[in-house]
Formats: structure tokens, C-alpha cells, sequence
């Protein structure tokens, strides 16, 4: 699978995902061989790329969950963009608390977890992608943390504005990398979110609870980048949960040109102590989301591959796994395993699942019956 910019597509290219319009009505199934009006249709449509699937490459899985997910982000950024525009326009955002509800009834009561996937992003539609995705990400993590509706209702409302500044960036800034940034342009990007939090005040009759939540959030961002930040003795989590929204929303954004990290490696930036996050909140992201999901494939720190045979819930780093280097299944939640082989990262393909049936099951079955021992290394 590859991207493709809208400018280099030709006909009888196959998609690897789905495209669907504003009202989420699907233009194009995956699979589908591009024609010279499909190309005319997605440069209409403003995508600056597709995924591609290579020659002989088959379908990778897409669940009907993924599918929705895909969906709904589509529709809900469009969404955003109208509500956003109209507090911008100083009127009234009237579709704000019905995105809100979406976002929680869909993503802030479901009991499992749910796989978080990015869309390709560009300078045009960051703000959007970017703020829906931390509020969809907030009102999961909170609703694992607390049951106050009312407070996870304030905090993806404040995940979906917090941005709005940045709409204001000038697009030199908008499109450099995040090391290519001055510090000349850190302090225009801080202006335009400063002022953008004023926009919010002064045009929108938001409780002051939202606007709490924004007004720190934006203070705790600038000071963990100048390295003044102080972790507080008790903690906010509604803050702490946007932080965290925000953090892992950014590190793993799909932007053209730049690389994104992988869900393992965000997790385990925001897991460091030195990156001040609270754990109870980043615990609360590994019980929403799937970070190393059943039927991942990943590269050991031996560099060998192999597959996620199950998940651990108390530590997702130390699941049962398949080693494609010898056949064998090894339990990560072993302490001497562990101190043999990890997992490093996933591996880096747009969809690295597979679908598992009954080889783990295949595995147990024949423990019980003796035919095979416990898998350990040789000398522990």
C-alpha cells in the first residue's frame, strides 16, 4: 500500500480505502480501479492523495467498526469546520453540542475498546482532524476514568475548540515541520492560540468549566515546550486527559511528507516519567484503544517479527506472541522471557493486522495435553 498524490494518480490505480463524502455516503469502495472521471472526482473533492494498493498486493482487513470510524471522522470534520467558521463569524456554533453527544454516545460509553485509526492530513484540514480526533480520544479516555457526564461533556467540547487559534497560523508556519520551527515562530503560533482562546470568550457562551480546560491546556503546552512546566499535586484530570488527547493525537498524525510515530512508540513517550504525563490517564488510553491489538505484527528489540497472539491488559507491551523466527509462541508477561526478547515497535505498514483465529487457541489446547511445553529460553 501507497500514498499517492491527487496529481500522480492514473486510471486503473486500485484503492486501499474507502473515500466518502461530507453526508458519509461512500463514492468509492475499496478495491476500486480509478477511471479518468474518478480522478476528476477526488481532485474535486480537495484530497491531496490516495492509498494505493500495489500490483498484486490483496485487501488488507477493514473491519465494519473501522469502516464506521472512517466514516464518521469524514462527516464530523466537515462538521467541525461549519461550527468552528460560525464561532469565527461570531455566531452561535448550533451544531456544537450535537457533535458532542456523537462523539460521546460513540467513542465515551463503549465498554471495549475501539482501534483509533488516522486519516492523512494536510495544511488545510490539520485543525480539524487534529481537534476532532483529541475530543474523540478525551471523551474515551475519560469515560474510563470517571463517570460524570457532565465533565466529559465539557471536555470534548473543549477538545474540539481549543485549536481554533491555529486556523490563524500563517501557512509558512502551518507547513514546516516541527524542527524546522524558530523560536520566532513558536511565539506566532503562541499569539494566534491566545488569540483564538479571546475569539472563544468573546463570541461564544461556553461554561466556564470549557473554558478552563482550554486556557490550561494551551499553558501547559507552552510550558512543557520551554521545559518551565511543574506537575501538579493534584492533578486535573480533564486537563490531564486532553493533554494526553493531544499529545498522542499529534505524535501519531498522518501528515504528507512527515512521519508519524507508531501507537507503540507514542505510548511509550507518553508512558516516560520525563514527559510528565499522568499514568492514571495514560492507563485509562490503553483500557480505550487498541495499542497492541490482537494480530499485530511487530519487531522484536532481536529484530526478528512476529504476531499478537493476545493482549495484555495489564501491561500491553507484554502480550502472548508468535515469533516468525522459529514458529514458537513466547508469553511476554514472563519476567524471564521478557528479559530475552520485547516488542520493539509494529511494523510499519498502513494496515498491520491479520486476522486470528485459532492458532493461539491450537497453542493452549495442545499445553493442556502435554504435546508442547511453556515456551522459555534455553539457561533461565
Amino acid at each position: 500500500m501507497i500514498f499517492v498524490p491527487t496529481e500522480e494518480l492514473k486510471s486503473g490505480m486500485r484503492l486501499a480505502k474507502p473515500i466518502f463524502n461530507r453526508q458519509g455516503v461512500m463514492l468509492y469502495e475499496r478495491d476500486t480501479k480509478l477511471t479518468s472521471q474518478g480522478i476528476h472526482s477526488v481532485r474535486n473533492f480537495g484530497l491531496i492523495g490516495v492509498y494505493i494498493l500495489e500490483p498484486a498486493e490483496p485487501l488488507p482487513p477493514l473491519s465494519d467498526e473501522d469502516r464506521e470510524f472512517e466514516r464518521f471522522q469524514t462527516v464530523s470534520v466537515f462538521t467541525l469546520q461549519e461550527i468552528l467558521q460560525d464561532i469565527r463569524d461570531g455566531a452561535q456554533p448550533g451544531k456544537l453540542e450535537g457533535l458532542t453527544a456523537d462523539i460521546i454516545r460513540r467513542f465515551g460509553r463503549q465498554k471495549d475498546k475501539f482501534n483509533f485509526t488516522q486519516n492523512l492530513r494536510s495544511v488545510e484540514d490539520n485543525v480539524y482532524k487534529h481537534s476532532l480526533n483529541v475530543a474523540i480520544l478525551a471523551a474515551a479516555i475519560y469515560g474510563k476514568l470517571a463517570h460524570n457526564s457532565e465533565m466529559q461533556r465539557y471536555c470534548v467540547i473543549a477538545g474540539l475548540l481549543h485549536d481554533i487559534g491555529s486556523l490563524d497560523i500563517p501557512a509558512p508556519i502551518s507547513r514546516k515541520k516541527n524542527e524546522e520551527l524558530t523560536d520566532e515562530d513558536r511565539a506566532v503560533i503562541d499569539r494566534c492560540r491566545e488569540e483564538g482562546y479571546r475569539t472563544l470568550r468573546e463570541n461564544c457562551d461556553l461554561d466556564s468549566e470549557v473554558m478552563k480546560d482550554i486556557s490550561y491546556l494551551l499553558r501547559d503546552l507552552k510550558e512543557l515546550r520551554n521545559g518551565t512546566y511543574k506537575e501538579p499535586k493534584n492533578p486535573d484530570f480533564q486537563l490531564e486527559t486532553l493533554k494526553l488527547a493531544y499529545f498522542f493525537d499529534t505524535l501519531t498524525a498522518m501528515k504528507y511528507g512527515e512521519e508519524p510515530q507508531s501507537d507503540i512508540a507514542a505510548y511509550k513517550y507518553l508512558h516516560h516519567p520525563r514527559n510528565h504525563m499522568n499514568q492514571q490517564v495514560v492507563r485509562a488510553l490503553t483500557q480505550a484503544i487498541h495499542i497492541v491489538p490482537m494480530g499485530c505484527s511487530v519487531q522484536f528489540t532481536d529484530r526478528s517479527k512476529g504476531i499478537v497472539l493476545t493482549e495484555n491488559n495489564d501491561d500491553i507491551l507484554r502480550p502472548f506472541v508468535l515469533s516468525f523466527h522459529d514458529n514458537r509462541v513466547y508469553n511476554l508477561a514472563d519476567g524471564k522471557v521478557y528479559e530475552k526478547i520485547q516488542i520493539a515497535d509494529v511494523l510499519k505498514t498502513m494496515d498491520n493486522r491479520y486476522i486470528m483465529t485459532d492458532r493461539f487457541a491450537e497453542y493452549q489446547e495442545a499445553l493442556k495435553r502435554g504435546e508442547v511445553k511453556a515456551i522459555h529460553f534455553p539457561g533461565t
